[in-house]
């Protein structure tokens, strides 16, 4: 992003490389900021799959932090692709996996049953953090160059 920022020729392809820049740097902020909050929260329990949101963050920064400097070569860009993808998956199953911990064993899909989970001591938004992370990576690089 930033040397096709650095290069650009006319204000309309700057314009877009600079907001496809702020996108990335945006998530590059997302990927450090995140992780150290659940850090901070103690994100784990016994369970393997409290800790699948640290092991999306490190290749989702370095990837990232990669992109930002070199967006041609073939396999960081599709691996940055693959670790976005998965950012947006790890962000959806765990609203899910909030959801139904809120729900305390009694999973009950009426509408008042869960917008009362949605307001329980597991955040369900918090975790579509990775989601937005996710989604925003994958558009600053849509239709890149």
């Amino acid at each position: 992003m930033i040397p096709a920022l650095r290069t650009a020729q006319d204000p309309t392809r700057f314009a877009l490389e600079l907001i496809r820049t702020l996108m990335l740097l945006l998530c590059l902020v997302g990927w450090v900021m995140y992780p150290l909050e659940l850090l901070l929260l103690e994100h784990w329990t016994e369970a393997w799959q409290s800790r699948i949101p640290f092991f999306v963050a490190i290749p989702g920064f370095v990837f990232t932090l990669w992109v930002l400097f070199d967006r041609k070569t073939p396999w960081v860009r599709w691996a940055f692709i693959l670790t976005m993808w998965a950012s947006v998956l790890t962000g959806i199953l765990g609203a899910y996996f909030h959801l139904v911990w809120n729900m305390e064993g009694e999973i009950a899909w009426e509408f008042e049953a869960a917008m009362e989970a949605m307001a329980g001591s597991r955040p369900v938004l918090a975790a579509l953090a990775f989601t937005h992370m996710g989604v925003t990576g994958l558009l600053s690089i849509y239709r890149a160059r």
